[in-house]
This record gives C-alpha cells, sequence and structure tokens, in this order.
C-alpha cells in the first residue's frame, strides 16, 4: 500500500483519486431482553384472581380465546401480529355469551350450557377464522393499493414527460422513456 503512495506521488504524475469507503449499515444491536419473566407473573397472578373472583367469566374466556392463545404461542417473532389480528375478533365472537354470562342469574350453569352448545363454539371460532382471513388477505389488500398508487403517479409523470417533450424537444432527458 505504501508503495502505491509513493508511486502515485512521484512528480508528474497526476494524483490518484482518493477512494470512498462504501458506507456500510450500521448493524443493529440484539434487541434488549424485557422482562418476560415478569411479565408472565403479572399475567399468572391476574389470571389468578380472574380464577378466584370471576370463575364463571375465566372458565369462558379460557376456553373461548384457545385460537388466540395458540396464535401468540406460534407467532414469537418481535411483532406477533398473527395474535394481535385473531384476538380482537375471537374476543368479538366470545363477547354476547360473555355478557350473557354477566347478566344471567345462575353464572356456572350458564357457561355449562354455552360450553356444551355446539353453535356457541361455531361462532366463536368463525370469528376466529375471520382474523386468520385477515391476517392472510390484508398483505394481497396492501399490495393491491400501493400498486395502483404506484400506476397513478407512474401516469401522471408520463404526462409530464410527453408535456416537457412538446415544450423542449426529444433531446431533452437522452430522448428516451425512463418512467
Amino acid at each position: 500500500m505504501a508503495k502505491l503512495r509513493a508511486i502515485s506521488q512521484q512528480p508528474g504524475l497526476a494524483p490518484a483519486p482518493a477512494r470512498r469507503a462504501t458506507p456500510r449499515r450500521a448493524k443493529r444491536p440484539p434487541p434488549k431482553k424485557t422482562g418476560g419473566g415478569f411479565r408472565l407473573f403479572l399475567l399468572g397472578l391476574g389470571f389468578i384472581g380472574m380464577a378466584v373472583f370471576a370463575a364463571p367469566t375465566c372458565v369462558l374466556v379460557v376456553f373461548g380465546m384457545v385460537p388466540s392463545i395458540v396464535a401468540y404461542v406460534v407467532d414469537r417473532g418481535r411483532r406477533p401480529m398473527l395474535a394481535f389480528t385473531i384476538g380482537p375478533l375471537n374476543l368479538a365472537g366470545l363477547m354476547p355469551y360473555l355478557l350473557e354470562v354477566w347478566t344471567g342469574q345462575a353464572q356456572m350453569p350458564t357457561v355449562v350450557h354455552l360450553l356444551t352448545n355446539v353453535y356457541v363454539w361455531l361462532v366463536i371460532y368463525l370469528s376466529a377464522g375471520a382474523g386468520w382471513l385477515v391476517f392472510l388477505g390484508m398483505p394481497q389488500v396492501v399490495t393491491f393499493v400501493l400498486q395502483r398508487s404506484v400506476d397513478g403517479r407512474k401516469a401522471k409523470l408520463k404526462a409530464q414527460q410527453s408535456k416537457l417533450r412538446e415544450d423542449w424537444g426529444s433531446a431533452v432527458g437522452g430522448g428516451e422513456d425512463l418512467i
């Protein structure tokens, strides 16, 4: 390397152009480990409190939210979007039956009756299935909308380019369509 510098700095030779270092992306630090154990402890403590003070509700929620729980366990990425998509729709399917438990007189027999009814399970799992459809279908919807937006922008730019060619001639822009 020193020889190259010495040769390039001899009189009568043009100095070698400085080599630009290619910018490198800064590596992201590994994600910090959050207090997962503490969060799990608080969740367990809340579940125990709910089981003691609202046992019928707890039983119905545990059995009814199984699709959301499974989605949360399966999707353990940094951003578990599967559980965040299925969970609210699963809860929406469960809500009429929770209201029935909360407004009824005999709560535990109502829960047993609901859990043995096939149509209750059908509504709960169909709502979770709707969450799956939203999760699987939304990327295609977003892609379609963005593609239409890009196509519209491209058409506007082509119209602007043709207007500029009319005003300035075809030599402007190399005479070829870049868009």
